[in-house]
């Protein structure tokens, strides 16, 4: 009774720190808004009203649309507002944070409280990189989600091909959790079998299974917004194979450096030991890398050592090592395939899951309860400094943060325009932000052929958003009103 206490306490302490990190992108839209997630709002809007079936995101043959059918009832409660699809990706952080607990409790074997402080890195993540965790950016935190259901599911083969599936054409990188994943099948049952080869097997089948259904189920879903059923993009019925390969970067000569730069500069951005000074949010300090790297490279020495030493293959050590594994793999993989920068390190975010697995592992591991000790208060002292940035973003906002494009799209409903057009990075984004009561057309990139339509027939009245000015085009906000006639 006791434990079970402790657990909730655990699970409230880490619910309650993923929405105070979270809370300034939630109650200000002006905090983190572009195109591509109001692409993602817009489709879980059109899903709520029954007017669209996204299979992917609009304009691509991949990326499956998980995201927005997961926010949509949220938008369909709370109404198409940047509030309401940032409570869909809270919700979806609350429920990776709850898995994570949970999973290093049952499998991990930790005490609730020791769970709560290996999750850290994730539940009081500094404010740029809960920007990218809050992100409707089509799949960024749930991938840590699925890393936990991929273990659950482990001994049931269909239903983990099943899940790998959806996982994987939702956010392909996922898929560098399968090496680990089959690893650790090995350290638990030794050397392949034929019940290895058949579990596995079975699991690949369903996952081809749920890559023809995806195909199959094409002509049925709106690839290009309401209204576009049975429209293939570009006519064509696409390869989400090769969409995906196409936006890589594969490149064995790279890769050296890419690792480097993952280990030593994007992981330690993301957990804050790296300073990034970022329009959405400035967190980190440049001292901290090189001890945190130390730091986390000797916690994992210690624990590999009295792993191997013990010759312990126990679940709790074969738990955490695959969340530290999976971190690994991720920062591995990812250099071969893509060269990493600021405006992608969304792609990187499994890496979370290193030091967590690494904490879960001296937890589960170190006999000496002096070293345990201080493995915790490693922990809060970078949760604190993650606490500070979080806190001077809180400070910055409620001392007054214009929301300028929220003002533009009530300039323009103010003004009765209903439509307009602009580039891709205007266009969708004031969209969702006017609630589709201002549908702009996009001028480069194209998501929705409604706009694109509605743009069409406006004709010489057509009104074009542009940030150069027009002759004697009005201004509003950052733009300009130009007219075509």
């Amino acid at each position: 009774m006791q434990r079970r206490g402790e657990l909730i306490l655990s699970l409230f302490v880490a619910c309650a720190l993923v929405v105070a990190r979270s809370y300034i992108f939630w109650a200000y839209e002006q905090a983190h808004i572009t195109s591509d997630q109001a692409i993602v709002g817009l489709m879980a809007k059109h899903i709520a009203e029954g007017r669209a079936w996204p299979l992917y995101f609009y304009g691509q043959s991949y990326l499956l649309a998980v995201e927005a059918w997961l926010v949509a009832p949220f938008l369909w409660i709370g109404g198409p507002t940047m509030a309401s699809l940032r409570a869909g990706m809270v919700a979806i952080n609350l429920a990776t944070v709850v898995l994570l607990v949970w999973g290093l409790v049952r499998w991990g074997r930790l005490r609730p409280l020791l769970a709560l402080v290996a999750v850290l890195p994730f539940a009081i993540a500094p404010p740029f990189t809960s920007s990218l965790l809050v992100e409707a950016q089509g799949g960024n935190v749930e991938p840590l989600a699925f890393v936990v259901l991929f273990w659950w599911l482990r001994a049931r083969p269909l239903a983990l091909g099943l899940t790998l599936g959806i996982a994987v054409f939702n956010r392909e990188f996922t898929i560098f959790a399968l090496p680990v994943l089959v690893l650790a099948d090995v350290v638990e049952h030794g050397w392949p079998t034929r019940e290895f080869w058949r579990r596995w097997l079975l699991a690949g089948v369903m996952f081809v299974a749920v890559w023809q259904a995806t195909s199959a189920l094409k002509p049925y879903a709106d690839m290009m917004g309401p209204g576009t059923r049975g429209q293939m993009l570009g006519g064509s019925a696409g390869s989400e194979l090769k969409d995906v390969t196409e936006h890589m970067g594969l490149s064995w000569r790279e890769w050296p450096s890419r690792v480097v730069a993952n280990a030593t500069r994007f992981f330690p951005l993301l957990m804050g030991a790296v300073h990034v000074d970022d329009v959405v949010a400035s967190q980190g300090r440049n001292a901290m890398r090189w001890p945190l790297l130390l730091a986390l490279a000797a916690m994992l020495a210690r624990a590999l050592w009295l792993a191997v030493a013990s010759r312990n293959r126990d679940e709790p050590v074969r738990f955490a090592g695959y969340l530290a594994g999976v971190g690994v793999s991720s920062m591995l993989c990812l250099a071969l395939v893509w060269g990493l920068d600021v405006f992608t390190l969304r792609y990187m975010m499994m890496s979370l899951l290193l030091p967590v697995g690494v904490v879960a592992l001296v937890f589960a591991l170190e006999p000496v309860v002096l070293v345990r000790r201080v493995v915790v208060a490693l922990v809060v002292a970078w949760a604190l400094f993650a606490s500070i940035d979080n806190v001077a973003l809180m400070r910055r906002y409620a001392a007054g943060v214009p929301d300028v494009y929220g003002e533009v799209a009530k300039g323009l409903v103010a003004r009765g325009i209903t439509v307009a057009q602009a580039p891709y990075w205007h266009a969708y984004r004031l969209t969702f932000l006017s609630g589709e009561r201002v549908k702009i057309a996009s001028t480069d990139f194209v998501r929705i052929n409604e706009y694109q339509g509605l743009a069409n027939a406006a004709g010489d009245q057509l009104i074009t958003l542009q940030e150069q000015p027009c002759g004697a085009a009005e201004k509003l906000g950052p733009l300009y009103l130009c007219k075509n006639k």
